[in-house]
């Protein structure tokens, strides 16, 4: 009798007692992380006028898409729009910041990290 009440006992305990190994998540570690990206139907002149004043603000990582820079492939104005806005966000959400950009970006919560271009998060 114990060892078939085991048998179906033991992965139930293993899934409460074995801490979760970390994989492959949609590269989320934590469920609250979000990222701000551009909006895929913004015109890229909108994008760029968003992202010409958002290099103006402090703590913007903007050298990170200048050519030769990991963020800079692909070289479009949505990917650049991408990091830029994203940079924005996590340096000032926490000072009042948002993630609008006159209506040219969202929130998502998969990071759009890609290739050698990683998107921070701050929490």
């Amino acid at each position: 009798m114990y060892s078939s009440s085991l048998k179906f006992l033991l992965p139930l305990l293993l899934l409460l007692v074995v801490p979760r190994i970390s994989g492959d998540d949609g590269g989320q570690d934590d469920p609250g992380q979000q990222w701000c990206i551009a909006d895929v139907q913004t015109p890229d002149d909108e994008l760029q006028t968003a992202i010409n004043w958002a290099c103006g603000q402090q703590d913007v990582k903007c050298d990170m898409i200048q050519e030769n820079q990991s963020c800079y492939q692909p070289n479009t104005t949505k990917d650049h729009a991408d990091f830029v806005f994203n940079s924005y966000f996590q340096n000032h959400k926490n000072k009042g910041g948002n993630c609008y950009f006159n209506g040219a970006a969202l929130i998502t919560e998969q990071d759009p990290s890609h290739d050698n271009c990683h998107f921070e998060y701050l929490s």
